[in-house]
């Protein structure tokens, strides 16, 4: 069994050149996507970094595994060793191993595990739990400092990343292997040349925001709004968006290097490949400019890409089904030919790969919590998100928002006002399905609406608000 993951930060699907977008942002994963199969409607069960990442290693949602936010409520996966302080092991929980993550079902095999991550600035120890080799690249302090910004933010660049990986499989030496390999491009600050945004500059713009919205937005006082990140019009969300398709196309050029690695090596058939975003960006179509910061689809909504190894049939093409990524680690345990540990959440994709036909979820359930609390059912037709805490944006974030997605994808129109009927039947559904996957007494995420999310309360100080 040979499977790669690949995460790269920051990355919303509809700026994936194969997922239609205008810009030729992904020459090297459209052609993966070619090769496999594009989920068009696939979200992070958590957002940002480290709760999407909990839920996609864990295989548990964020209200079973406990991490919704950054910061002290980050630093524990809920699992039986986090509870007692007895010193027992990891794996004497049970003979199911209800409780273990995707790599630690690897290492259990003997399946070599190696992890590849530029996420140092997020020290969460369960994140390094239990891999046989897990690397940092680190970028030599004083040319991050004169080319890419501040050191300890975004560290390292792809190319190392890329590096690190190749160099990674080869010591693997053709054997099996799980390899994760996480890449901080194209999150902010965008650091491409010139040269590398000017093939951008011509890509038609979105609709959202309008030059009416963008003069609204300057009248706020906000983290990440117009007025901090310097956007008066839509000549400068134009330049912020082709400095940011430049980072994805940077990215992508590395992920190539990658993916032809295996290709060179004869390992690229055999091998499963998973591709997906930790999150997406933002970009004022609600307000916010270079952020990922609510449950709007620009935030949750990612590329979500599964290359199955030969030998195993499948039906190329895009899939319309509702997934999240707490369904990876049950489809990637499908294929090892595992049965996935007893509190895994997800449900594995293979019936969908194998084809397009094939029944899917009625809705997806999925919770942002470092800027504001929220939570979002979506369903074939409707969007509604409940904000229970809004963060800097009192006074602006309603406590529900309701959106018909086909008629409205930008997500511009609260009709939760004119569809009470509608709120009520999902509100009711997403509260039943919090009370069939929370684990203990308590939803998580209630905790960090009562506590205040870690972004908000390390920058509300310095704001006043809206």
């Amino acid at each position: 069994m040979k499977v790669l993951c690949i995460d790269i930060d920051s990355l919303r699907a509809d700026h994936v050149s194969g997922y239609g977008y205008h810009g030729h942002t992904t020459p090297n994963i459209d052609t993966l996507i070619d090769d496999g199969v594009a989920f068009e409607r696939g979200y992070v069960a958590n957002s940002p970094c480290m709760p999407s990442r909990a839920a996609l290693t864990s295989g548990r949602y964020g209200i079973a595994n406990g991490v919704e936010t950054h910061g002290q409520q980050s630093q524990q996966i809920d699992r039986p060793e986090n509870r007692t302080d007895w010193a027992g092991s990891w794996t004497e929980n049970g003979p199911e191993r209800p409780w273990w993550t995707l790599p630690e079902l690897f290492f259990q095999q003997g399946i070599r595990t190696i992890g590849v991550s530029s996420f140092p600035r997020h020290p969460a120890p369960w994140f390094y739990h239990v891999w046989h080799e897990f690397r940092q690249p680190q970028e030599p302090d004083e040319e991050m400092t004169v080319e890419w910004g501040h050191v300890s933010f975004q560290t390292p660049r792809a190319e190392a990343v890329t590096d690190e990986a190749i160099d990674a499989l080869e010591s693997v030496d053709g054997d099996e292997f799980f390899l994760y390999a996480q890449y901080w491009d194209p999150h902010a600050p965008y650091n491409r040349t010139d040269e590398q945004i000017e093939r951008f500059r011509d890509v038609e713009l979105p609709p959202h925001p309008t030059a009416e919205q963008i003069e609204r937005h300057r009248e706020w006082d906000t983290l990440r709004g117009a007025t901090q990140e310097g956007i008066e019009s839509r000549e400068d969300l134009n330049e912020l968006l082709s400095a940011y398709d430049a980072e994805i196309r940077y990215a992508d050029r590395h992920v190539g290097r990658l993916l032809n690695h295996l290709k060179e090596t004869g390992q690229y058939d055999e091998t499963l490949i998973v591709l997906t975003g930790d999150h997406g960006e933002e970009f004022g179509e609600h307000g916010l400019y270079r952020e990922h910061w609510s449950t709007h689809d620009g935030t949750q909504r990612v590329p979500m890409v599964i290359k199955p190894p030969s030998g195993t049939g499948f039906e190329p093409g895009a899939r319309e089904q509702l997934i999240t990524n707490v369904d990876f680690a049950p489809t990637i345990a499908d294929y090892l030919g595992e049965t996935p540990p007893e509190r895994w959440q997800g449900s594995s994709l293979r019936p969908i790969l194998e084809s397009a036909d094939a029944e899917g979820r009625e809705f997806v359930v999925f919770d942002h919590g470092l800027y504001t609390a929220q939570r979002a059912i979506r369903t074939d037709e409707w969007k509604l998100i409940r904000t229970y805490h809004p963060g800097m944006w009192d006074g602006v974030l309603p406590a529900y928002q309701l959106f018909e997605m086909d008629a409205d994808p930008w997500e511009q129109r609260n009709v939760a006002d004119e569809r009470p009927a509608v709120v009520g039947e999902l509100e009711t559904e997403m509260l039943l399905w919090a009370a069939r996957h929370r684990t203990g007494s308590t939803d998580p995420l209630q905790r960090v609406a009562e506590e205040g999310p870690s972004g908000y309360n390390s920058f509300a100080d310095g704001f006043e608000g809206v």
